[in-house]
């Protein structure tokens, strides 16, 4: 799961406009309430008001409604701002069972003449929407989703300056970092066990501390959690000074509530305001992810997810010494690296040809072989294999000792099956441990990849892809000499 940054582009801000003039119409001089109340334009004067608009339809509305709803509900009390439901639905009944769940105002679904004109005064492009009007109608800003999502009530009045405050506070927090500064709230001082006990931040200084941003529904948290329960439990009984802290992402209370059951360690209250900010905070990108506070509070490492999977207890104390003598230790293995060894596990040595038998791995040392990292579900690796088909074709017809293996990446046996029946090579079984272990190995990203590995079994480039691509069958063997020969041609032709 990844996560974008905020990106604020306000090509009306600044424009200024009559609010009675701006709701009304010839046949309508009111706004509505979810009950049917009638409530005078004239209430919205001096207040900040947002314009949102929205539709039933929309599944990006029907998820941002409620986080929206939760602002609205903390700021209402102040009575200096409103919200006004533009909607898009189709019908009437629609409106009124998606307004139902608003507290706030909105135009009436049959005056259609005022909606469709605030949304081409607006040039709403799509919704979720939500303009920003300051209190002498001036628009504050158009990107009131985004800011909202990204910073929620704290970044009222909904400004570009607002959000420039707001980050200057961060780059200030960022320098004069602290656990407690990181993990408490003003009505907060503490965390949650596993058993609902509330455990003082205070308790955490001095040692260090992962957070672990999770999403308990998301697959790739499944999948790592088990493996960071079992460093975290090594590293307890070993009697390390270490703590984790779950910063969960759950929208749903429920599934919280079963994950942080069976969890270990300890965590942030559920829909915490602090689990949003820190997310900002680290510039979250992608799930899961654990970020290394040392024992002076200050951060040591923005994500060892990967370097736990490929290292497990012996990345600890996760310090740059460690790191280190770590990427050493992976040094030495890239130095001695065999076909057999990234390939064979305990009694796994072998791949399966395409007449479904077993062939061992020993049968293929010796050979230029390419790991082709594919899934049926992804287009580009549709689009890619045929050209990958014919470069085989062209090197098997020169040489004989090359071969490709198929690594899948797909969800299920039946498209496994059906992708793989268009391919001529061997392939590891759909399922198999070591495809993980190679993904990690090569830090395989994004598909479809192409590692090449030479005939004595050391890596010569995890770029082949983009080689064959570019130059077919003639970028075999993919060594860092023929290349080069290979580059220097290209050159001497475009100088004739």
């Amino acid at each position: 799961m990844e996560f974008e940054k905020m990106e604020i582009d306000d090509p009306n801000r600044g424009e200024t406009h009559d609010l009675p003039s701006l709701f009304s119409s010839s046949g309508t001089d009111f706004l509505i309430r979810n009950n049917g109340d009638k409530v005078g334009i004239d209430s919205l004067i001096d207040k900040k008001v947002g314009l949102y608009f929205s539709a039933s339809w929309c599944g990006p509305c029907r998820q941002f409604t409620p986080t929206l709803v939760e602002v609205y509900n903390e700021l209402s009390p102040n009575g200096n701002f409103e919200i006004v439901f533009v909607s898009a639905d189709e019908d009437e009944e629609s409106f009124k069972a998606y307004f139902s769940k608003m507290p706030w105002l909105a135009i009436p679904f049959s005056d259609s003449d005022t909606r469709d004109r605030l949304d081409e005064l607006f040039k709403v492009m799509g919704i979720p929407h939500l303009v920003i009007l300051d209190e002498g109608g001036m628009v504050a800003t158009e990107e009131g989703v985004q800011i909202i999502r990204e910073y929620g009530v704290d970044a009222y009045p909904f400004t570009s300056d607002r959000v420039e405050e707001i980050k200057e506070q961060e780059q200030v927090a960022r320098r004069e970092q602290s656990l407690k500064s990181i993990l408490a709230a003003r009505s907060r001082d503490f965390v949650f066990s596993a058993d609902g006990r509330k455990v003082p931040i205070s308790e955490l200084e001095g040692k260090t501390v992962g957070l672990y941003f999770s999403l308990s529904s998301y697959k790739k948290c499944q999948d790592f959690t088990p493996k960071l329960i079992e460093v975290y439990e090594k590293l307890k009984r070993k009697g390390e000074n270490f703590e984790v802290v779950m910063i969960p992402l759950d929208e749903d209370e429920e599934s919280f509530e079963q994950t942080i059951r069976r969890m270990p360690w300890l965590s942030l209250p559920f829909k915490d305001k602090t689990c949003k900010k820190l997310a900002r905070f680290y510039e979250l990108s992608t799930l899961p992810a654990l970020i290394i506070i040392g024992p002076d509070g200050k951060t040591l490492h923005c994500d060892v997810v990967e370097t736990i999977e490929e290292h497990g207890t012996l990345a600890y104390p996760f310090t740059p010494e460690k790191f280190a003598e770590l990427e050493e230790i992976e040094k030495k293995k890239r130095e001695t690296q065999t076909l057999e060894s990234i390939l064979v596990s305990g009694d796994l040595n072998f791949v399966i040809g395409k007449d479904g038998l077993k062939v061992p791995v020993s049968n293929l040392v010796g050979k230029n072989i390419l790991l082709y990292f594919s899934a049926h579900w992804c287009s580009p690796c549709r689009a890619f294999l045929p050209k990958l088909v014919e470069a085989y074709h062209q090197i098997m017809a020169k040489d004989n000792a090359f071969e490709v293996i198929f690594i899948s990446i797909d969800r299920d046996q039946s498209s496994f099956d059906d992708f793989f029946s268009s391919m001529p090579w061997l392939v590891l079984p759909f399922g198999d441990e070591r495809n993980e272990f190679l993904r990690r190995r090569f830090k395989i990203r994004g598909i479809p990849a192409v590692v090449a590995i030479g005939p004595y079994g050391r890596t010569l480039t995890t770029q082949a892809r983009q080689l064959l691509q570019a130059h077919g069958a003639n970028a075999y063997p993919f060594s860092e000499e023929h290349l080069k020969q290979l580059e220097e041609q290209i050159e001497e032709m475009g100088n004739c």
